[in-house]
């Protein structure tokens, strides 16, 4: 990892990093859409700061109110709770609540409701968020200085660090090593 500004961050976290998992693994693909939709509301917003407190509600559903390729999704923000049952359920628990089913690849299509569910499928949901991605980098913004200063920093790794050792955990199957 590197410095990144705010589009150099989109770019390779949101787009370049998250188009491999989303084919690779696309239920950790679903958590980090959903914090990135968020995310994306924070760049629309007017304010400063990244980490405003109570603001997540708020900038997650901008993103999808205002963002073309995510407006589709406002039909159901209140219908499904979307922010509740997908953004907090899979950040805060780690799965969505009950409104939401999530699938992949040839299972379930996107944007079906089914009962009382809606279901999700990674690849098209990725479709969108990418659009949404391109979107916010190509966007002119009053507030420059939000999206030039750095918001990642990874510092360099000290020699110590180097000397110590990676405890790896063995392969799914294999013995346990004592």
């Amino acid at each position: 990892m590197a410095t990144l500004n705010t589009k150099q961050f989109i770019q390779q976290i949101f787009i370049d990093e998250l188009g491999v998992i989303v084919n690779t693994n696309p239920y950790i693909s679903f958590m980090v859409m959903a914090v990135g939709i968020e995310f994306l509301g924070k760049c629309l917003n007017k304010s400063e700061q990244w980490n405003t407190n109570g603001a997540s509600k708020t900038d997650f559903e901008h993103a999808i109110k205002s963002i073309p390729s995510l407006q589709k999704y406002s039909q159901y923000l209140e219908k499904y709770d979307l922010y509740h049952s997908f953004r907090c359920g899979l950040l805060h628990a780690a799965v969505p609540k009950y409104e939401i089913t999530l699938s992949s690849k040839n299972e379930l299509p996107h944007l079906v409701e089914n009962g009382n569910r809606l279901n999700l499928k990674a690849e098209d949901m990725y479709f969108d968020f990418k659009e949404a991605c391109d979107f916010i980098i190509n966007k002119e913004y009053d507030n420059r200085n939000k999206f030039e200063r750095f918001i990642l920093s990874v510092p360099p790794i000290s020699k110590d660090s180097l000397n110590k050792e990676f405890i790896v955990p063995p392969a799914s199957g294999s013995p346990d090593v004592d």
